[in-house]
C-alpha cells in the first residue's frame, strides 16, 4: 500500500492525540537505562565490520559492552575482524548519516560490511513510508560510495507491536506502521544484491526484555546478534 506524505499524515490525526500521551506515559514510568555501546572498537583482524544504528546498537539495556550487540558479534566471530560500532538512542533513519559523519575520521574503510540496526523510532515517531524509503535509499547509496562495503545487512525492525510496555491500542498502531516501514525495506533489499533483509524470527520470551520491558537484555542481544550472523553465515559472507 503507497501512501503520499501528506495523506498518511492526514489519516493519523485523529489519533495523534492519543499516541503522543502514550508516549509521554511510557516515557515517564520508564527506567531510564545508559547505553554502552555508543562507540566501540575492538580492533584485530585485517578487515572491519560497521554496526549502526539506534538504541539496539547503542546497546540500551544491555548490562556491558560484552554483552551488546558488538560485543556478541565479536565473540561470534571469534575476533577475527575489527569491530567498529556507532549508535545512539533515538536515531531516526534520517538522522543516520549526520551521527556517521561525526565518527568519520575514526571508522576503517572500506568496510567488509555493514549492519544497519534502525527503523523502530521510525515506527514510533511515524515517519511517512515514502519518506523512509527515500531516507534509506540515500543512506545506502552514501554507503556503497563513501565506505564500499561487500554486503549491508538491513535488520528488521523489532516487532515494537509485542513489547510488553505498550498498550493494546498502541501495539495495534505499531504493527500498522512497522508493516508499512517493512515493505519499503524488503523492497530496497530487491533492488540492490549487496542488502541482506530477512524478517525477524526470535521467540520473545519475558527474559528477552530489559527492565523497561522495551529494549533488550543481554538475552536479547544474544537472541538478535546469533540471527544476524546465521543470516550472514548461511550466504558466505565472512569467508571464514
Amino acid at each position: 500500500m503507497t501512501f503520499s506524505n501528506f495523506t498518511f499524515k492526514a489519516r493519523l490525526i485523529p489519533v495523534l492525540p492519543f499516541l503522543f500521551l502514550e508516549a509521554w506515559r511510557i516515557k515517564r514510568r520508564s527506567p531510564r537505562l545508559i547505553p554502552v555501546s555508543e562507540w566501540v572498537n575492538l580492533s584485530r583482524g585485517d578487515q572491519s565490520i560497521l554496526i549502526l544504528g539506534e538504541s539496539t546498537a547503542a546497546g540500551v539495556g544491555a548490562s556491558h559492552i560484552s554483552t551488546s550487540i558488538s560485543g556478541q558479534l565479536n565473540q561470534l566471530l571469534d575476533s577475527q575482524f575489527i569491530i567498529q560500532n556507532i549508535g545512539k538512542n533515538g536515531l531516526k533513519v534520517s538522522q543516520v548519516k549526520r551521527l556517521l559523519l561525526n565518527f568519520s575520521a575514526d571508522i576503517k574503510k572500506p568496510s567488509k560490511g555493514i549492519l544497519l540496526f534502525i527503523g523502530a523510532n521510525d515506527c514510533f515517531q511515524l515517519t511517512s513510508p515514502t519518506e523512509f524509503q527515500k531516507e534509506l535509499s540515500g543512506l545506502i547509496g552514501f554507503f556503497e560510495t563513501e565506505l564500499k562495503p561487500e554486503w549491508i545487512y538491513l535488520a528488521d525492525i523489532p516487532p515494537v507491536q509485542l513489547f510488553p510496555a505498550f498498550s493494546p491500542l498502541m501495539k495495534f498502531f505499531l504493527k500498522r506502521q512497522r508493516s508499512f516501514l517493512q515493505e519499503k525495506m524488503k523492497f530496497l533489499a530487491h533492488q540492490n544484491q549487496k542488502i541482506i533483509f530477512e524478517k525477524i524470527s526470535i521467540d520473545l520470551t519475558s527474559d528477552f526484555f530489559s527492565i523497561d520491558q522495551i529494549h533488550p537484555s543481554d538475552l536479547g542481544y544474544q537472541k538478535i546478534s546469533e540471527f544476524a550472523i546465521n543470516q550472514l553465515k548461511s550466504r558466505n559472507l565472512f569467508g571464514l
